[in-house]
Parts: structure tokens; sequence; C-alpha cells
């Protein structure tokens, strides 16, 4: 008789639940409809709010909301003074709206390999890539984790260039035990509603630098032009802005604003959640857990790690990953890892061509053949192995040891259904999350 619940034994997490917080705090109910009935639908006092609590929070002189964390980034590249023909060093193991904004600013993407345990660029991954031409450098801090900001800023700083960060996945880490030690010059969060901070949508982009935020103001604010400080040079441009419009919905401040509050209670069960169930797990020889830099502090926003098939005899990512997801255990393969293939920057097989949808020049420098071996292996292994544990206790986390552990001693089995039914490619998109169901 099968004992894994894939060919029809009892599952080890029996009770589906949610362990995610509501994605609106109860407080916040009252702030939207007074927002509503006072018809301040398209500016509001709270994005104001938002903005002092936030740079508070993180520790940085400003905080600018935008719509999205995509346009946060863009602003924060424009505003580090990212322009046509410089190169951006960016990670291919990422989602696509880092890169994108490096498009948008007619800049060339120049992809790096990450670290195979970290799942981030290094100092080690990005030096090989600094040209003349090379502008910035565009960290993500992915899952939660920060990157090693002291090499990589050490190495910056060494060849003059600007730190810009995609902390989407990255509120309320730390590095050095201060949050403000993740931003760089620049960075954008994202408060989409997947985030740990969701406003629905909604960016913010932080910073100490006042050349930074003005020139980020100037791009897509032209609103508050008007209120900078007089000896601001972009006061001249009140009139019509950089071009862009980039306000925020007040809604959407709100429902962040409402999630910050919560944002340090949430994190904590998060953590230590998923630090208990990596301690009852670390010893299974087919993972490797993530891991974090030294000085680190890292949020679990999503709790990837690294499969080894080698530790199941083999099996297949695809069919590891249905096995978890039959007894119960929520969890995912990973879309990232593929941009420096996409068509967008190859050009092959796209409508705009090789020199994108811009007509960018400079694009012809982008060498599609590059190979990022970790990044590749990454975009195979790497999966989400839990969900969010905010609503969760001891025994929930158990269960879901307990269910790895199953998979492990029943690996005969599990070999047995992967030649007959295993898929040796995981075709999904390239989101963050992709539920095995």
């Amino acid at each position: 008789m099968c004992k894994l619940a894939l060919g029809g034994g009892e599952k080890t997490v029996k009770e589906s639940k949610e362990y995610g917080v509501p994605l609106v705090a109860e407080e916040t109910y009252s702030v939207i409809e007074e927002i509503l009935r006072s018809g301040q639908i398209s500016v509001a006092s709270v994005t104001g709010q938002l903005e002092r609590e936030f740079a508070a929070y993180v520790g940085t002189r400003y905080a600018l909301c935008t719509p999205n964390g995509t346009t946060a980034i863009q602003a924060a590249l424009f505003a580090a003074g990212v322009g046509p023909g410089d190169e951006v060093i960016v990670p291919s193991f990422t989602f696509w709206a880092t890169v994108g904004p490096v498009v948008v600013n007619n800049a060339v993407p120049v992809f790096a390999d990450v670290s195979l345990d970290g799942h981030n660029l290094t100092a080690e991954t990005i030096a090989p890539h600094i040209t003349k031409k090379t502008k910035a450098i565009l960290l993500v801090h992915v899952w939660g984790v920060p990157c090693d900001m002291d090499s990589i800023g050490a190495l910056a700083k060494k060849h003059g260039l600007k730190v810009v960060t995609d902390c989407a996945h990255a509120h309320g880490a730390k590095y050095g035990g201060k949050k403000n030690a993740i931003v760089g010059d620049a960075a954008a969060f994202s408060l989409q509603a997947s985030k740990t901070m969701p406003g629905g949508e909604g960016g913010i982009l932080v910073t100490d630098d006042r050349e930074i935020y003005e020139r980020a103001v100037a791009l897509g604010h032209y609103e508050r032009l008007g209120g900078l400080p007089p000896d601001s040079s972009y006061n001249s441009l009140s009139l019509t802005g950089g071009g862009y419009k980039h306000r925020i919905h007040p809604v959407a401040a709100a429902i962040a604003l409402g999630n910050l509050h919560r944002l340090d209670a949430s994190t904590a069960i998060r953590n230590a959640n998923a630090a208990r169930l990596e301690e009852w797990i670390r010893d299974l020889d087919f993972i490797v857990l993530q891991k974090s830099p030294p000085k680190s502090g890292r949020t679990y926003s999503y709790h990837y790690m690294r499969y080894l098939p080698d530790g199941l005899n083999g099996v297949s990512t695809s069919t590891f990953l249905k096995a978890l997801a039959a007894e119960g255990v929520l969890c995912g393969s990973c879309g990232y890892g593929r941009l420096h293939t996409a068509p967008l920057y190859t050009g092959e097989g796209s409508p705009f061509g090789k020199a994108g949808p811009f007509k960018n020049p400079y694009w012809e420098r982008y060498a599609p053949t590059r190979e990022l071996p970790n990044t590749e292996l990454l975009a195979q292994t790497a999966f989400l192995a839990a969900p969010r544990f905010e609503y969760a206790d001891e025994k929930d986390v158990e269960l879901y040891a307990k269910a790895y552990r199953k998979v492990r001693d029943n690996v005969k089995e599990l070999t047995a259904y992967d030649k007959s039914h295993g898929e040796a490619f995981i075709d999904n998109a390239g989101r963050s999350i992709n539920y095995v169901k």
C-alpha cells in the first residue's frame, strides 16, 4: 500500500489554512471611509503620513510614494543619474519588474550571476561586468535576504558607481542591525498585494540623498515641485514636471500605512516560525537553505530553498514538489532566472527587435549568449518551501516538517512515481510564486 499521499496514502497536513494576516488591517477601514467621504480620492494627507512614517521606520531622510514598486525603481535609477547608454548591472534571478525600469531609462542591462547559496548578486559576481560605461548596480534582496552591502558598497565606491536596491521582498530587513543599511544610494519598496506590507498597488522610494529625492520628485510629481526648498534647481519645472505622473492612490496609501503599523509584529511571528521549520529540516540532504551574509537580518517574505535531486535518488523537481503538495504543503516552483534569455533583451522573436521598445542604439552591446550557471541552476531547483506562517502555531510548522521527512522516508515509492510521471522541466510563469496544486 502506498504511504505517500501522491500515491493515495494519507495526507500529513490535513487542514488547509490561511497562514497570512488579512491584507487590510482593521484600523484601515475607517481611514478609507474618511477618504471616500471627503472626496479626496486623488490627493490626500494619508500619502504624506505614509511617507513620513515609512522614512522614520527605514531610517532615511526621504520617502516618496509611487504608483507601484516598478515606477519606484524607474524613478530611483533616473534620480541616480542612469540614462541612455549607461550600463546597469542586474541579476536575472528576479522578477521582470527589476530590470524593466532599466529599459525605460534607455540604459543597458548587464546580467550578472548570483550566489548559489544566497540567491543574490555578490561583489564577486558583479566585478567582472564593470566597464567604463557602468553607471549603477541594481541589487535585489531576494526572498528577504539582504545582499552583502559592505563588500558591494566598497566595490561601488572604488569604481564610482551608484547602488540602487530593489527591496520588494525586504520590508523590515536589516544589515548590521540597521534597516537603512540595505538601501544603498536609493531603494524601491513594493506595496503590491503579495508583499509583506501591501497596499494593493503602490511603491515607495527612499533615500538620504537630497539630489536623488528631488530628481525623483521632478520626474513624476509635478504638483510637489513648488514645495521644494527655494534653492532647489527643480522648482522651475513645476509647470510640467519631468513627463511622468507617479502619484499613488490614497486608498492604497491608507492600506499600506495600516500594514506598516503591524509589520514588525507579523515579521517577528513569520521569522520565528520559519526558523523553527528550518531547524527541523536542515539535516535533510535533499535541500539547501538560503544562506544570509554576515551582519544581515533577513525577513521571510518568501521562504525559498534549493532542491538537490541527488539527495532523493535523482527525482525531478516537479515530482518532488508534487509529493510535497499532495501531503498538504503549500509549495511552488520558482519563476526567476530566465530574464537574460528573454526576447525583450535578446531581440529574438521580439516585435521590438534588437533595439527594444525604445529603439535604443546602445542595446547592440547586450550579449544574449552569456551563461549564468548559478542562476540557471536555481531556476530549475529553487522552490517555495512554505507559506508565511503569520497565523500559525508550533503544531502547524511541525506538520510541515513531518511532510518533508515523509517524502524522504518513502524515496523508493517517489522514485517509481517519477519514472512514470516525472517532468524534467517546469514550465511556469516568471512570478515569485507558482503554486503546485
